[in-house]
């Protein structure tokens, strides 16, 4: 499924917005340069067992926060289960603990019925998402979200965003990387042929789609590597995003907004995962030293909400009052980011556990 798009996409406009990506790294346009103390002197000096603190506090938090929602909602969230999971595998990896059963729980609520109840793309592709960390194997569920993605916006070929929530659900590149990377994960071989429509449409998209916020960059970035586009059409997207990095080290969901840990992590993640960046990266050690020093001593990171309510307001047991589901989503790729360099620096005592296919493996790692 993963190869159902050919890698020779060619665009003009895609090309002549790479050239200005480059020339505006290059010049210093619109990039805000890091002074010499930020981000890479925070970590050069914490010691190993500080940073692994840092993440272990996080995790702690993450873990018993996810179990504690499971028992005051019935939903399925992607702030809380798909992060939660990513989170709680990759823990493992470093050799922080756990708990197991939690972990299981948190992918299996994807199975609850309100997924199943004609709800949006974003929630489905999340779904899928935390299934595939859970190495959750392929069945008559999945394949029901499956069927559910392909018909879906059917006519448009490819998937738009159908509320505005931002930073989570306000972009149809979050949308459309969700929806084609749960198919190419569980689509079975009877759906090969609409798979490979639905994947086609969105390449075509993706050329000339124009990317305006952090969140955008990142899943443009997600996207293409998941359509297994030429690294160097990925390239230019890894260099526009490193060109919204600012003086702290940290990203700002979008320009004129202050950084936080929502933007910071997310694109962390990205640029390591799909932009092959890595964390030794200067870029990268600016934002892993402003993810540190911004955390909170209870492990999380609050960023203040701008999306409406779409519920009744209730108390989940994260921190942070009506801003904790954004926060608890920052607070999840925050965390991601420091485990993600533990594991590439060798600081965790990481065990023997079958990574999970949570992505796509990224290009050689660049320094």
């Amino acid at each position: 499924m993963r190869d159902a798009v050919p890698n020779a996409i060619r665009s003009p406009v895609l090309a002549a917005c790479c050239l200005i990506a480059l020339a505006r790294v290059a010049s210093g346009e619109e990039k805000r340069p890091a002074p010499a103390t930020s981000g890479p002197a925070v970590v050069s000096r914490m010691p190993d067992h500080g940073l692994r603190e840092a993440a272990s506090r996080a995790v702690r938090l993450i873990d018993r926060t996810s179990a504690g929602f499971l028992t005051t909602r019935t939903c399925f969230t992607c702030h809380t289960q798909t992060l939660s999971a990513m989170v709680l595998s990759d823990a493992r990896k470093v050799g922080i603990e756990i708990d197991e059963a939690n972990f299981k729980r948190q992918s299996e609520r994807a199975f609850e019925d309100s997924v199943f109840g004609g709800v949006r793309v974003d929630t489905v592709g999340y779904a899928l998402w935390a299934l595939d960390i859970g190495r959750h194997a392929p069945n008559e569920k999945t394949d029901q979200l499956v069927a559910y993605l392909l018909d879906y916006q059917k006519e448009l070929g490819v998937w738009k965003t159908t509320v505005d929530r931002p930073p989570a659900e306000a972009s149809s590149f979050t949308t459309n990387y969700v929806a084609v990377r749960g198919l190419n994960r569980y689509g079975s071989a009877k759906r090969r042929e609409a798979i490979a429509t639905r994947a086609a449409a969105v390449a075509r998209w993706l050329e000339t789609a124009d990317a305006v916020t952090t969140e955008d960059r990142v899943f443009r970035l997600r996207l293409a590597h998941e359509l297994t586009w030429p690294p160097e059409k990925l390239e230019c997207f890894v260099q526009e995003l490193l060109g919204e990095q600012d003086a702290e080290g940290g990203w700002s969901q979008q320009r004129g907004m202050n950084p936080d840990a929502y933007a910071t992590g997310s694109v962390l993640v990205a640029l390591r995962e799909a932009g092959g960046l890595s964390c030794q990266h200067p870029a990268w050690r600016r934002g892993l030293g402003y993810l540190l020093r911004t955390q909170k001593p209870d492990g999380s990171w609050h960023v203040v909400s701008r999306a409406a309510p779409l519920q009744e307001y209730f108390e989940s047991g994260f921190p942070h009052g009506k801003d904790q589901f954004i926060s608890a989503f920052a607070t999840g790729w925050a965390t991601e980011a420091l485990l993600m360099f533990l594991a590439e620096n060798g600081t965790g005592a990481a065990r023997d556990v079958a990574p999970h296919s949570g992505h796509r493996p990224a290009r050689a790692r660049r320094s």
